[in-house]
Parts: structure tokens; sequence; C-alpha cells
């Protein structure tokens, strides 16, 4: 039996430490012990103040982590995260910039804590089975792991808990790999082995908010006031599945791994302890994003109006990275000002397995992948590339252009502080979500 901690965020250090304790505590966790902590810090944003709920690990429960292993006489603990890209041209990284921005350097003078960006740092590959992963050195290396991802949905794994959490230890290539066009070895694959490759030690799904449609702040946020504790990763999110409303066996990557370790989806070998029934504490979650009816284009598209653009639904084949930039061909179509939002007859592909149907005039291939895939497809009519990897959002101009999409003057510059005008509209003047939570004084 597994004990799996679920207990309302009510004080700071107070309700973690709370937490734990019902988790069975950090009695195995030795004062001399080198430990790393690996929270989901996926994107930063530098001088623009872009949603963090649900999205970013929150700067409470980490300091709240770091002071409970204080207390414990542990002096050797590190931060460890790696974003979506190394920025070479700048000499500080994404990591270093959001641990500037979350307050996170003041844990480096107030408790000793090192910060690390994973990217930055050496890999070791390591094998299990049939899949070999480069996985972070000080991830490997340390004697204790606690996993702290946040808890929400995803438009591709369905949920991102501590097995998704996990991907960010690895390098850029071992990233992309995760993604892969077979099916038998897709991401849920991936997740399963990278599990047993890591198995932290200690497992705390944030909570305090929640995001819905996620993982980035396109998705909508919910203040959820919930901490979810364990010393077995697959129980948390198994636990964390069913808070979020979804039924762990309809889940791939947990079910595959609940039938490897032979346990069961239903909670029969979880023990819940806390003062939150996982039944009810939330409203269900969704995870995807609907189509049309026809299956051509997202259901946002269809209500805003939006003619002439065939758009397939995402598969597990797109990476973070392509998914980003078409996040921004999303708002480029949305911003256009082509009369009652009537396009000529496009098709975006995008991913590494979508191919073109025919009789289209115009088929947009985005990212090397798909460029790599379609562009000598005899079913295109007029293909259009936005290659790279990732595409360069420059490339939108020009490519927009050929298609006959007019946007908007400084679209760049608008698309720039979208995050910021766009996105945190939905939070500003809302109590319930304070920045105060991503910020340590």
């Amino acid at each position: 039996m597994w004990d799996v901690a679920v207990v309302k965020y009510e004080k700071a250090h107070e309700s973690l430490r709370n937490a734990v304790d019902l988790a069975g505590g950090l009695n195995d966790l030795s004062p001399a012990s080198k430990v790393l902590i690996k929270p989901n810090i996926v994107i930063w944003y530098e001088g623009i103040d872009f949603p963090k709920y649900g999205v970013l690990t929150t700067s409470r429960l980490i300091e709240d982590m770091v002071k409970l292993l204080k207390d414990k006489g542990v002096n050797d603990i590190t931060i460890a995260e790696g974003g979506l890209s190394v920025q070479k041209e700048q000499k500080v990284s994404m990591i270093e910039q959001a641990a500037k921005g979350l307050g996170l350097d003041v844990l480096k003078d107030r408790y000793g804590v090192k910060i690390i960006d994973i990217l930055k740092s050496p890999f070791t590959d390591v094998t299990k089975d049939n899949v070999t992963l480069s996985i972070s050195s000080e991830v490997i290396e340390a004697d204790y792991v606690i996993n702290m991802p946040v808890l929400k949905t995803h438009s591709q794994s369905m949920v991102s808990l501590g097995m998704k959490n996990l991907k960010g230890t690895l390098n850029i290539a071992s990233r992309k790999l995760c993604h892969n066009v077979d099916a038998s070895m897709d991401l849920h694959y991936h997740l399963v082995k990278l599990l047993d490759m890591i198995s932290p030690n200690l497992t705390v799904i944030d909570g305090i908010y929640s995001n819905e449609r996620g993982p980035m702040f396109t998705g909508r946020a919910h203040r959820a006031n919930i901490i979810v504790v364990s010393k077995d990763t697959l129980s948390a999110d198994i636990t964390g599945s069913r808070i979020l409303g979804i039924y762990p066996g309809d889940v791939p990557h947990i079910a595959m791994a609940v039938k490897a370790k032979k346990r069961s989806t239903d909670l029969k070998d979880i023990v819940i302890k806390g003062n939150v029934d996982i039944k009810t504490a939330l409203k269900p979650h969704k995870w995807s994003f609907e189509q049309s009816e026809l299956n051509d284009l997202p259901l946002f598209f269809e209500r805003a109006g939006v003619k002439g653009i065939t758009y397939h639904p995402v598969d597990t084949t797109l990476c973070t990275y392509c998914g980003l930039f078409i996040g921004d061909i999303n708002l480029g179509i949305f911003m256009a000002k082509n009369t009652d939002k009537y396009f000529d007859d496009i098709e975006i592909l995008y991913g590494k397995i979508q191919k073109p149907s025919p009789n289209h005039k115009h088929t947009l291939l985005v990212g090397k992948c798909q460029v790599k895939l379609n562009s000598e497809n005899p079913l295109i009519n007029h293909c259009v590339k936005i290659p790279g990897c990732p595409a360069k959002k420059k490339d939108i101009i020009k490519t927009f252009e050929e298609l006959s999409i007019e946007l908007p003057d400084n679209f760049l510059k608008w698309l720039e502080k979208s995050p910021e005008t766009l996105h945190m509209k939905k939070y500003r003047n809302n109590p319930a979500f304070e920045p105060a939570f991503y910020k340590i004084e």
C-alpha cells in the first residue's frame, strides 16, 4: 500500500509540512544527503507579466520545501530545471532569469541553495529496455530527488503531473525523441521508461493553482488550494488525475505504468490521507481542445467565425518548441484583418505525422519535421514552408503574406507582449490570483 497525502493549502510552511508528514515524512533522508528539487519552470518571459498560475511551481511551495530540508539538517540543496531552450546569444539563460524573477535567487543567500540550469549542465545516457535518454547528471548523481510538478491537464499527455515533469530533466535531443512517430513508442511510452530511470524519492504536486487545458497559460487556471504528496510518483499521479476529474486508466502513460508494475488505477493499493475529498475537490478539468463537427478546425476557431482554414487535431509527435509556435500562428489567424475572417483555403500541417489532404489551394508546413515529411508531396498544390527547429517568429510575416493573411501592423511586437496584454487579462483584479505566490521577498 502507498500513502498519498492530499491536504488543503491553508498556511505557508505548515500546510506542506503537514502533507509531507502524512505521506511518511522525510525520515529516510540523511542530513548529509545531496538533495535535488525539480520544480516545473517550463517557460519564462523576461520583462513581461505573464500568467504563472497553474503553469509554474509556486515560489511559495519551493521555499517551504527548502525550509523543511533545512529543518532536517540538510545543507546540500539544489534546485534544477531545464527550460525550453538555452539562450546562447545571451549571458543569462532562461532558468537564471526565472530564478531572479521568481525570487529563487533569494534562497541562495538565505539557505545556501544552488540553482542549476539543466540545459547548461552535463548529461548521462541511461537505457531502459529499448529506450536510451540523456538525463541531467545532476539528477542522476543526487542522493534524494524531490519532484515538484503542478496540478494541470495537458493537450497531449492528458495530465502533466509527476511523470511528465521528469521530462524537464532531459537534454533537447531526448525531449524531441519522446515525441516519436512510432505509436508503440510515443510520448506516453517514454514517460513510463523515464520514471523507471529516475524514480524520485518524493513527489509534491503543487495544486495551489490548477490549470485546465494546459500546460501553458493559454489554458485556464483555477484556484485549487490542494497539495498532493507521496513517496511514490505513480501513486501521486493516479491521485492527481482523479482530482482533475480524469480516470487514471484513461491516461495512457499512467495505464502503462500501472500495468508494468502490476498496480491498480482505482486506488485499491493507495491510502489517501488528509482533509480533501479527491472526488469532489475540483470540477473536472478538460484537457483537449474540441474540434468542429467535421474535425477539420478547432472549435474555438469555428466559434470565432474563421473560414477557409483546415487545422487537424494535435497529436503526441508535436514537440513543445513547435507547439509554442503553433500558438503564435493561432494568434496571427485571430488577429488577421481578412474580411469576415475568410481565408483562401489553407491547410495547416504540424508535428511529425500529419499528411496533406487533396484539393486545398495552399498547404502550410510548420517546422523542420513537416518540411522534411511533406515538401515534395504531390497532393500539395501550393506549398508554403516555415522551416526551422524551432521555427522563427519573424518567418510568420513573410509566410502569412504569401498566404494572403493580412496581419496588423507591428504584429510581432504585439505578439511579444501578448502573454501580458492578452492572457494576463483573465486574472487581473481577481483576488484569488495572487502574484505573491510566485515571488520570494
